[in-house]
């Protein structure tokens, strides 16, 4: 048993490291990609793979000069996505190269009291190294956004992919709660199996709360790491797993199965 994961306690070597994997792994999945397979369309509805770089790299180039504050780079993000997006797919991944290399080298020099700094993230205002933490999983889950429509493998361990779990982990919570309305008194386990096996616990009392450990759960959910991040993300019909077997429900089926259906928490 360990404790659930503590949102914007990443350390700056940590997020360095995490950065540094997701900046590999994309860089040599792209440098394999011909401009057919750029211009296919990825998990993420109505993008094509080309489509989910350019996101990752205008966010980069437009935080690479944004300091933390309340209000995020939402305009120069939009106008690199237009410059980045007339360009082929070999020169977003050349942009995309460039502008890591500059956000490393600015986590490698920043102090914790600059990780500290308050200012904008998906989950609201906080510490800066929150939205470092999100961004991680951002770039995990647009990875697989190319990798899984274009049969290119997953990567299911490493750091950022430990990150993006645990984003989940910390949203569980609300998943079980408000997105899956499980009722007062009732608990739900979600068993991650694969490299990073995990087991999520939930109880409602009052409010769906995360905890570290639940003897005898209202239901449980097993899904390997792939198939539960893909849920999460949105980017695949819960129907699917749920017939060939990659979710399997236990316990209360009913709640085990609206749990399922309603993982979805970022798309």
């Amino acid at each position: 048993m360990s404790a659930p994961p503590v949102a914007a306690s990443s350390t700056g070597p940590d997020l360095t490291a995490a950065f540094t994997e997701c900046r590999e792994a994309m860089s040599a999945l792209g440098s394999s990609l011909d401009e057919e397979q750029w211009a296919h369309p990825s998990l993420c509805p109505g993008w094509t793979c080309k489509d989910a770089l350019v996101h990752v790299t205008s966010a980069e180039v437009a935080f690479a000069d944004w300091v933390p504050s309340p209000e995020p780079p939402m305009e120069r993000i939009r106008e690199v996505g237009r410059e980045l997006s007339r360009q082929p797919g070999a020169e977003v991944l050349g942009a995309f190269e460039a502008v890591m290399a500059r956000r490393l080298e600015q986590l490698a020099n920043a102090t914790e009291a600059d990780l500290d700094r308050v200012g904008w993230s998906p989950a609201g205002v906080g510490p800066h190294r929150r939205y470092l933490e999100i961004r991680v999983f951002d770039h995990w889950a647009h990875e697989h956004d190319i990798r899984v429509p274009l049969g290119l493998g997953s990567r299911v361990e490493g750091r950022s992919a430990r990150t993006s779990l645990d984003e989940a982990h910390i949203a569980f919570g609300y998943l079980v709660g408000k997105r899956a309305g499980a009722p007062d008194g009732s608990s739900v386990t979600v068993h991650v199996t694969g490299p990073l096996a995990r087991d999520l616990h939930a109880v409602v009392e009052g409010r769906a709360k995360v905890v570290a450990e639940l003897a005898g759960p209202t239901c449980e959910v097993t899904a390997d790491f792939l198939t539960f991040m893909l849920l999460c993300c949105g980017r695949i019909d819960p129907e699917g797993p749920l017939q060939d077997g990659r979710v399997a429900l236990s316990g209360d089926r009913a709640l085990a199965e609206k749990v399922a259906r309603n993982l979805a928490f970022t798309i």
